[in-house]
């Protein structure tokens, strides 16, 4: 992310904060100077996420776009790092985006605003894993960055950020049964989660009746193991699981390879079932 200035703040119960850009200056985020803060995961996650139609199509389509609007949810939206990656990519969406935190969810409507997207994200206070039951079954598709740490293993001291990242395996497995709960029939799921928290995943949607299971992995290097896993799923529907091959991220420099660069900057992150001749929508 590219920082550009700072937020002093007004009181101790709320965070300093910076303000960043990403997606090549498209996407202007205020969010926490320290804690947990929007990254590779959150821009990996969007672009993998192709429901609606591409500004191209929409383009090829002008003036019937509108109406054919896809219903999306943001599971844990933080400060809206995912729903408004998405609104640079997708044009005829509308976003459902859940954050509990008052703080990141004050954050999030800041963003919106700031971003001009208040027509397409609508956010909401609440918890993920207590939805009201008008939202059921009622999304396209349903997208999540979850916690990824159990509480033995959280390597951060600061509260904000144990928060967001802490998540033992009956949690996670809980934010699967909501993401199938909210998703309607043969809609998508997405997920992306710490690598070796996948099988808890899998597990979850196969337990939701979910098939035709992508898994994309991320690696940081080339022959190093992977950091995070790409999970999409189809609610309802039966199918094979399929692994993709994947993006490495950086080269042993750091510097990023030119595919994740890439994706960095805008560019879809392709997602193909090998038993399909379409992208996964």
């Amino acid at each position: 992310m590219k920082g550009s200035s700072m937020t002093t703040n007004a009181t101790s119960a709320t965070p300093l904060t910076t303000d960043d850009s990403f997606l090549s200056g498209q996407v202007r985020l205020r969010q926490p100077r320290d804690g947990y803060r929007v990254g590779t995961d959150a821009v990996m996650l969007a672009a993998s996420i192709h429901t609606g139609m591409s500004k191209e199509q929409a383009a090829k389509y002008s003036g019937t776009h509108a109406g054919l609007r896809k219903r999306l949810l943001d599971m844990g939206a933080g400060v809206g790092g995912v729903s408004l990656a998405i609104c640079q990519r997708r044009l005829n969406v509308h976003i459902t985006a859940v954050e509990q935190d008052q703080a990141s969810f004050d954050l999030l409507c800041h963003n919106i605003s700031v971003n001009d997207q208040t027509d397409v994200i609508r956010p909401h206070l609440g918890n993920v894993l207590a939805l009201p039951p008008v939202l059921r079954g009622s999304f396209d598709h349903v997208f999540a960055n979850p916690p990824f740490h159990h509480g033995s293993d959280m390597p951060s001291s600061s509260r904000r950020r144990r928060e967001a990242h802490y998540a033992d395996e009956e949690v996670l497995s809980d934010w699967v049964a909501s993401a199938l709960w909210a998703v309607k029939l043969k809609g998508r799921i997405s997920f992306i989660v710490r690598a070796d928290r996948t099988d808890q995943v899998i597990r979850g949607l196969g337990d939701g009746g979910a098939g035709e299971v992508l898994l994309c992995p991320l690696w940081s290097y080339r022959n190093s193991p992977a950091i995070r896993m790409i999970i999409t799923a189809r609610a309802g529907v039966r199918g094979a699981m399929a692994m993709l091959p994947g993006l490495v991220l950086h080269h042993p420099s750091g510097a990023l390879t030119p595919e994740a660069r890439r994706v960095m900057n805008g560019e879809d992150l392709l997602l193909r079932h090998p038993a399909t001749t379409h992208l996964q929508t």
